[in-house]
């Protein structure tokens, strides 16, 4: 019988693997959840049922859109499995590529597909942050690993392993990324060095107490503070390393130097030359970091004030109201018809969605294809990204460059 939580989670692996002292540093602390995980919960049990063959039951308000993402989602899974072997939700055990005991290193896979010497592993991703790439992506290769422990001696040998991320409400397609076995076993024995960092860094921190090893030293042998790594840790907020590498890019990064300022006779910031480009590079490599962090800062506070401690300078206060809203609808519809109002003031209608129209038209493919011609999507909003995104450039052409110069115009005429 596995444990409720497993202690090296393949979806906090980049936590763990690039960071040993996190283990020590998140040890003890409350697990905590969000509208945005709640959604995500949502969302994999609806795929699962469907998957399955079982109904789906559309209940709370915005489950109808939920469940156009989740379609796109299923009809690649079954895509992708068709002349395989499809097993949804499979609990993968990875633990003996890392050395470590079986309920220690598990997680669990939305669907695991066997498609003759390859086997696959895909996961559902539903938030709308930025596109996860699987190439050489921890959590996706221990799931992998997971696999090949469960799978290779009933099934294999395999000589391919596939990793698919699919985050429909971000991009349609899903995207892959496959490797040889020999590669996946060579990651797992990366992986398994990081485990015995972890230990190293557990044994480090009974260390600290015996005085055998001070607290600045351990610091520096095993926090590693990384925007992926810090991303999702729970001790954020009160990493000391973490601090500290936010402290020295805010204050230390890149120096203000004379060369800095356009002109230094003249006061004022009018004459003051625009940041350097090099400046801006190195402290937007930080930018995610900072940013989280503060947010981490925010709810750890809010956590001890909610939890009845105190927090120097701060309180709780009420916010402001919601809005209003019937605390009965059934009673309030009966009571506006009593009064005689006509239908169109007593509801607000409009046309469904389009999600909702596919589900509608579903059964009637020409009469869809025909509602489709009335259906426009506005392009992604433009926005700034690292170099190592798979994206494509976009080609911005300077504001100055769609007005005619008047001045020049004159001339000529």
């Amino acid at each position: 019988m596995l444990p409720a939580h497993s202690k090296f989670s393949a979806s906090a692996s980049k936590r763990w693997l690039s960071c040993a002292g996190s283990m020590v540093l998140t040890a003890g602390l409350p697990d905590t959840s969000s509208k945005y995980a709640d959604e995500g919960t949502r969302a994999h049990a609806m795929a699962e049922a469907s998957l399955r063959g079982h109904a789906v039951w559309l209940t709370p308000a915005d489950d109808d859109e939920m469940w156009g993402h989740v379609k796109v989602y299923i009809d690649h899974i079954e895509q992708y499995a068709e002349g395989g072997e499809l097993m949804v939700e499979q609990k993968l055990n990875y633990a003996k590529y890392l050395g470590l005991p079986t309920e220690a290193a598990w997680g669990t896979s939305d669907a695991v597909i066997i498609k003759g010497d390859e086997i696959q592993v895909h996961d559902l991703k539903y938030g709308m942050g930025e596109v996860v790439s699987p190439e050489s992506n921890p959590q996706m290769m221990l799931y992998a690993l997971g696999a090949l422990a469960a799978f290779d001696d009933l099934a294999g040998p395999f000589k391919r392993v596939r990793m698919v991320i699919h985050q429909p409400r971000v991009v349609k397609a899903p995207q892959e990324w496959d490797c040889s076995v020999e590669e996946l076993l060579a990651f797992g024995e990366d992986a398994k060095r990081a485990v015995h960092l972890v230990k190293a860094a557990e044994h480090g921190a009974g260390s600290i107490a015996q005085g055998t090893k001070t607290q600045a030293e351990w610091e520096a042998e095993y926090l590693n503070p990384s925007a992926d790594g810090c991303r999702w840790c729970k001790a954020k907020a009160t990493c000391p390393k973490l601090r500290a590498e936010v402290l020295d890019t805010v204050f230390a990064t890149v120096p203000a130097t004379a060369e800095d300022f356009a002109d230094l006779s003249v006061p004022g910031p009018a004459h003051i030359a625009p940041t350097s480009d090099e400046w801006l590079s190195v402290t937007m490599a930080k930018a995610d970091l900072i940013e989280d962090w503060l947010k981490a800062i925010r709810a750890e506070v809010e956590r001890r004030l909610l939890a009845g401690g105190s927090v120097p300078g701060y309180k709780v206060v009420q916010g402001k109201q919601g809005n209003r809203a019937w605390a009965d609808t059934a009673k309030a519809e009966a009571l506006l018809k009593s009064f005689r109002l006509k239908v169109e003031d007593m509801y607000d209608m409009k046309v469904i969605s389009p999600t909702s129209a596919e589900k509608v038209l579903a059964e009637s493919p020409k009469r869809w294809a025909k509602a489709q011609e009335l259906i426009t999507r506005a392009d992604g909003k433009l926005s700034v990204a690292p170099l190592s995104d798979k994206r494509p450039a976009v080609k911005v052409t300077p504001v100055a460059e769609d007005f005619t110069d008047l001045s020049v115009a004159d001339d000529l005429g």
